[in-house]
């Protein structure tokens, strides 16, 4: 009876191990590459720049329609 209850058990254990997942190893080195911050706030000031040149053009030709 012993004996029987030692295999189930081991069956058990070796069922619960090859049960849990395995983590992938990645294939190759992922790149991490770095963001250049002081490019990304220039972009965002050259927009924004652009953007108040628009609104500005929008409110002259609004106030030259008005008179």
């Amino acid at each position: 009876m012993r004996w029987r209850l030692a295999v189930v058990t081991l069956i058990a254990c070796g069922a619960c191990l090859f049960a849990t997942p395995q983590l992938p190893t990645p294939a190759e080195p992922q790149h991490v590459e770095a963001i250049d911050f002081d490019a990304l706030r220039a972009q965002a000031t050259a927009a924004l720049e652009t953007l108040q040149q628009s609104r500005e053009r929008q409110l002259a030709s609004v106030a030259r329609s008005a008179f």
